[in-house]
């Protein structure tokens, strides 16, 4: 074959090589993409036919993608899926090829490849086209599993929050993702190579600072090869770092040589894949991060859910409901009903500033306290008292919780009620008059010094209603930016479903504020107690 026959066909590849990287790149299925690819290189490299297997990691049995021959089957046994490159030459009529190509993902592909349409034996040229275009496999299906995990990552991710006992196990995983060293190197090594070039580099650079160099073979200066023009070079930028690659003279049996446009094709097809297989493994260092965290936050949410009561106490004379709607996983709002001893019961409302994995953390630390406080039968403002300080302890500045707490007592029909900068209860009277109820003191957690928290006394008499609720609530808001409280006044609603049953009243508010704020999204957390005394 004459040389620039040689370059022609090389050429022609090349092109070939760009053309399928952009079509398996909108490849949507693992058939689809055989498909492509064994459209691409049969018209490529002339081959009689291809047959392609998959194998997905952690499996046993290979998959048939792409059948030409129903014999191929009987070679699958020769594949070597033990995560190295690995390429077979037969002596075989009708198989010529076997090549196991392993994946990021620890799955590989298999391909069982036919002889030449012109029965003419693989040459040097069509081994290296064949190594190149199977790279293009490679980097294809880098592209469909990126498009794939696209659906379920978010780039902003939601604000990363780790818990400790994660923190070891995301390191090991991301650990063992970090390959850009050794996929530059190789890139380099590859290109330098498939060009004849002498020497090759690559340099990283972040606006005017170098990060880094890679040299083939071995650290030169470059700076005079520059000057003298036997250079080629491509850049692309990944993560606000520029990536430059440069080749330096061009080896022929005559000596020195230019390169030529099938060199500057072969190195910017290199770059491309380069810069694809940087992405996927950031991609998947996302990937990875991403579902620890979803993980963390579904323990934090079933840990929050085990404090929320499942089941509120029966209370002979009363009927008592309520519900909670976290606006993320893990919500910032606490509700309960506490039995006591003789007959009392400790009725529960609190806010956290703010939300998620955080405000849930501070809502545990409440809970714990506040239960072990209650079962200590201490007066309910030195309680009060006490909850300020372990939250101020616990929490960051930016950290408070609002909180009422009410103690009925079912044999007098009393009501010992506080509140710490939350939202007033609203006490439902026999003569249609709604009382609020904010007696008690500052929020928890703002002040570390000593503040005295006062309760109020209430007579509870039969057909009186109680609710409880946060700012959630009242603060929902409809697509206009306007709040349901200001348009659908809570107190109003209280007055016309006073006839409904606890249960009833909570589902009918629920069902309001969802029709009042339509397809708009939750903007906080929503929680509501309500207590009726029925005889």
């Amino acid at each position: 074959m004459q040389y620039q026959e040689i370059i022609d066909r090389l050429s022609f590849q090349i092109h070939s090589l760009q053309e399928g990287f952009d079509i398996l790149g909108k490849s949507r299925s693992l058939e689809e993409l055989g498909r492509q690819f064994m459209h691409i290189i049969r018209g490529s490299l002339m081959i009689s036919d291809i047959n392609i297997y998959f194998l997905q990691k952690n499996h046993q049995e290979w998959k048939a993608l792409q059948i030409n021959n129903e014999e191929s089957r009987n070679f699958v046994d020769r594949f070597a899926p033990n995560g190295n490159f690995d390429v077979c030459y037969l002596d075989h009529e009708v198989f010529k090829v076997i090549i196991t190509l392993p994946m990021i993902d620890r799955s590989h592909f298999g391909l069982i490849i036919g002889e030449k349409l012109d029965k003419s034996n693989y040459s040097d040229i069509d081994r290296i086209t064949l190594q190149i275009f199977v790279q293009l496999l490679d980097s294809g299906y880098q592209v469909y599993r990126n498009r794939m995990k696209e659906k379920d990552l978010v780039f902003s991710l939601n604000q990363r929050v780790l818990q400790l006992n994660s923190l070891i196990d995301t390191g090991i995983e991301i650990s063992k993702l970090k390959q850009d060293t050794s996929l530059q190197h190789l890139a380099l090594d590859r290109v330098v190579a498939l060009t004849n070039a002498a020497k090759g580099m690559l340099k990283i650079t972040h606006g005017t600072r170098v990060k880094d160099k890679y040299f083939f073979p071995a650290p030169f200066k470059y700076r005079t090869l520059e000057r003298e023009g036997c250079c080629i070079s491509t850049e692309f930028r990944f993560r606000d770092d520029l990536y430059l690659f440069k080749l330096f003279q061009k080896e022929s049996r005559s000596g020195v040589v230019p390169f030529d446009g099938t060199d500057q094709l072969l190195l910017d097809a290199f770059a491309r894949q380069t810069h694809v297989a940087l992405e996927n493994n950031f991609l998947h260092k996302e990937a990875l991060e991403k579902q620890k965290i979803d993980q963390d936050i579904s323990v934090a949410a079933t840990i929050q859910q085990r404090i929320l009561p499942e089941k509120l106490p029966e209370i002979d004379g009363y009927e008592i409901a309520g519900i909670n709607i976290p606006t993320l996983f893990v919500g910032g709002d606490y509700y309960d009903c506490i039995a006591l001893p003789d007959n009392k019961y400790a009725l529960v409302i609190a806010d956290v500033s703010g939300k998620g994995v955080p405000a849930s953390l501070l809502v545990s630390s409440l809970h714990a306290s506040l239960t072990a406080y209650l079962e200590s039968g201490i007066p309910l403002s030195e309680l009060a008292g006490r909850l300020n300080k372990v939250i101020y302890n616990a929490s960051t500045e930016d950290k408070y919780i609002t909180f009422y707490t009410g103690i009925l007592d079912t044999k007098n029909h009393t009501l010992e009620s506080l509140n710490a900068g939350h939202n007033p209860p609203y006490l439902h009277h026999q003569n249609g008059k709604i009382q609020e109820l904010k007696t008690g003191g500052i929020p928890f957690g703002m002040m570390g010094l000593e503040f005295p928290y006062e309760s109020e006394f209430i007579n509870i008499t039969p057909g009186q209603c109680l609710l409880l609720y946060t700012d959630g609530v009242t603060e929902a808001m409809n697509d206009k930016e306007e709040e349901y409280d200001d348009v659908y006044p809570l107190k109003s609603f209280l007055k016309e479903h006073i006839d409904k049953n606890a249960g009833m009243f909570i589902n009918d508010l629920i069902r309001d504020i969802k029709e009042f704020t339509a397809d708009t999204p939750q903007s906080d957390d929503i929680t509501a107690l309500y207590l009726r005394r029925i005889y």
